[in-house]
């Protein structure tokens, strides 16, 4: 009887039944990540060239390739895995300053790519350009020195240095003035040590590194500051004169002839004024300015000298009386004209200064608020002032009593004009000043 061949057949399905199932193969997940990019890049204004690196990571496939652009240029591959890097030209011919826009980004070996990154690249190889303005001063007297660094890059510059040099280009000043805005004039007070020209400039650095491509530079003529005395008052007090520059047009400023009006005041800050801004000074002009003929007076402030002698009426004119009339206002029964002409020691020092030879003569007085003018030419000037101060061309209503004054002496005995300005204010402003520099010129 032959073996059934079904019972190997049965005993390997039940051996199949009895064994663990081994499962099918499990299939690989996708990349579906794009890989990271970091960059290292110097900081602000370059000027050589650099190199900006990049570091790129992913996880699951690799990183493939980093790209990168300039500005609208095309992104190019600039290394993969081992790192990337690309360098940023700094031309000397300045075709590439600027600032540029780098943009860059991996693709990992799936194909993802990530967004774009972005930064600023800097470059500047143009250094600063500095200016300065021609200045005048005075011997010990601090002179304000005008200066402007600029540069179309960087809006700032450090390390600003002025340097003064002296006829003979030998340094003898150097200030250091720390960072300044670029595009901005800027004052530095310097003290002159001596009359003479003197010339300075400014050197200055960006914030790339860069010197000054151009340095201005301008002089600074110093004069020795003349403050003379002339005469003492009755009492002895000094009665001074404050001279600013040589021209051959001079004029004379006479304030404080009654010490009980705005005249010394005005001088005062007139003077104050030229003294802070030298070049104010018109051109070929000398102004010499008396700030207060009457110290005596200002120091009681009463109207006439210690002596009770009215100091506009002492002149030595051909009207000069030494009884004042009653209509002489706003003089009193107290004052006199003075024992004779020109008696005084205030009227003597005044005098004998005149005698130095003047073109035109201001007399500051107070309070009527008009311009006075008398002599060749008065007239033609008063009118020019007017325009400026605002004052009016008029006479005082008591003009025809009045004797022995300043007003008619000048054109009497020098054949000069001379302004009587009746001040409405003790303050100078702006149109008072400027009319006081227009008769210099």
């Amino acid at each position: 009887m032959r073996k059934s061949r079904l019972v190997p057949v049965a005993f390997a399905a039940l051996l199949c039944a009895l064994l663990p199932a081994v499962p099918a193969a499990a299939a690989a997940p996708a990349d579906s990540t794009p890989p990271a990019t970091t960059c290292q890049a110097p900081s602000g204004w370059q000027r050589a060239p650099f190199t900006v690196r990049f570091a790129a990571s992913d996880a699951e496939s690799g990183v493939a390739a980093t790209w990168a652009a300039l500005d609208d240029g095309p992104a190019l591959e600039v290394g993969g895995a081992a790192g990337a890097a690309i360098d940023i030209p700094a031309p000397a011919d300045h075709a590439f300053d600027g600032v540029h826009t780098l943009s860059y980004y991996s693709s990992d070996v799936a194909g993802n790519s990530e967004a774009a990154h972005t930064i600023a690249v800097k470059v500047d190889t143009t250094g600063p350009a500095t200016a300065v303005k021609a200045a005048v001063g005075y011997v010990s007297r601090a002179v304000t020195l005008r200066y402007r660094v600029a540069d179309e890059l960087s809006p700032k510059a450090s390390a600003v240095t002025l340097v003064v040099t002296d006829g003979a280009g030998q340094a003898v000043s150097s200030l250091s003035l720390g960072s300044r805005r670029t595009g901005t004039w800027y004052g530095a007070r310097w003290t002159p040590p001596a009359a003479g020209v003197f010339r300075y400039s400014v050197a200055a650095q960006d914030l790339a590194g860069n010197g000054e491509a151009a340095a201005g530079s301008a002089t600074i003529d110093v004069e020795r500051l003349a403050t003379v005395t002339i005469g003492s008052s009755y009492l002895g007090r000094a009665i001074t004169v404050t001279q600013f520059g040589a021209g051959s047009r001079r004029l004379l400023i006479v304030g404080g002839v009654h010490g009980n009006e705005s005249g010394t005041a005005v001088a005062g800050q007139f003077t104050a004024y030229l003294l802070a801004h030298p070049a104010a000074l018109p051109s070929g002009a000398r102004i010499d300015v008396i700030a207060c003929a009457n110290p005596d007076g200002y120091a009681r402030h009463l109207r006439g000298n210690a002596r009770n002698v009215d100091l506009n009426r002492n002149l030595p004119t051909a009207n000069w009386r030494r009884k004042l009339s009653a209509l002489n206002e706003p003089g009193g029964s107290d004052l006199t004209g003075g024992a004779a002409p020109g008696s005084e020691p205030e009227t003597k020092a005044l005098l004998a200064y005149l005698r130095g030879g003047f073109s035109v003569v201001v007399s500051l007085h107070s309070r009527a608020g008009i311009l006075d003018c008398a002599g060749p030419g008065a007239l033609a000037l008063g009118r020019r002032l007017s325009v400026l101060c605002g004052l009016p061309l008029s006479k005082l209503w008591y003009d025809p009593y009045i004797t022995g004054s300043l007003g008619r002496y000048v054109p009497e005995r020098y054949h000069v004009p001379i302004v009587t300005v009746e001040l409405a204010s003790a303050r100078l402003g702006s149109g008072m000043r400027a009319a006081l520099l227009a008769a210099a010129e």
